[in-house]
């Protein structure tokens, strides 16, 4: 009995050795630049994992799934992550690096051409103006129904697995980038017709996001009621335009940035 138990905990400890010895080698690994046969499997795998997690969440996706969809064996995937943990670290991150490379292509497009132009004057002058600068910060914002549901998943997997007293990780500062990209291109807008944020520029971005999440999430679900999710935007170029997933926000944002927003205060002459 004992030689059959001292027999399995050798077995378990060479297991563990492996394990780590495996680990320990992808680790060696990230920090390197990899081969273009690698970068080529890292990117196959990524891609598969990005359309089921989209599809079937992070808890519904296994290695297994991932590496049948991308055509490879489990062998590929632990040479290139220690562990699906690792895995969706790396998707996270690839993804919010995505998403602030699409906004620094968006905000020379989102900011009026003539910074110079006179603030509007008038009601109208303000109300197109308003109107303006909203249709600019929805062509800034990336919009789809893929986007919409891995926002969801990374958002709980940060709550669910970062311990808040080790500090601000790669994900959570690569989010935080991407909304200071938009906290700068709202504040920049608004100065353009002569208004700042009534908040702080960060809550009101805050708000905006969230309106933008609202909008979407009516767009799928009024999609699902309907039976045509499948017409809606999955990966920025569907069937449907991702206007779509905004229609809500795109009638609500003028307002919003009217009630959001106050004129910048004019200095007083020398002669008051």
């Amino acid at each position: 009995m004992s030689t059959s138990r001292e027999q399995a905990e050798d077995f378990i400890e060479a297991a563990g050795a492996r394990l780590s010895a495996r680990r320990a080698a992808v680790r060696r690994l990230i920090g390197v630049a990899p081969s273009e046969r690698r970068a080529q499997t890292q990117a196959l795998l990524l891609a598969a994992g990005r359309e089921l997690i989209a599809d079937k969440g992070i808890g519904g996706t296994s290695v297994g799934d991932i590496c049948s969809r991308a055509g490879f064996t489990r062998g590929a995937f632990y040479s290139n992550f220690t562990d699906m943990d690792h895995f969706v670290q790396r998707l996270a991150e690839e993804q919010w690096d995505s998403i602030i490379a699409f906004v620094d292509g968006s905000v020379a497009g989102a900011m009026p051409g003539d910074p110079d132009r006179p603030a509007p004057e008038t009601d109208a002058e303000l109300t197109a103006g308003l109107a303006e600068l909203a249709s600019r910060l929805l062509g800034a914002m990336p919009i789809s129904r893929e986007v919409f549901l891995l926002q969801h998943e990374f958002a709980a997997y940060i709550a669910r697995t970062e311990d808040a007293n080790a500090g601000a990780s790669p994900l959570r500062e690569s989010y935080a980038a991407f909304k200071q990209h938009l906290v700068g291109v709202l504040v920049e807008g608004l100065a353009s017709i002569g208004r700042e944020c009534l908040l702080s520029p960060e809550d009101t971005t805050e708000l905006i996001l969230a309106t933008a999440v609202r909008s979407m999430r009516m767009a799928l679900d009024a999609a699902a009621a309907n039976g045509d999710l499948d017409t809606v935007d999955v990966a920025g170029a569907g069937a449907a335009d991702s206007s779509d997933l905004t229609a809500f926000l795109g009638r609500t944002l003028p307002t919003l940035l009217a009630r959001l927003s106050t004129p910048v205060p004019q200095p007083r002459g020398l002669d008051e």
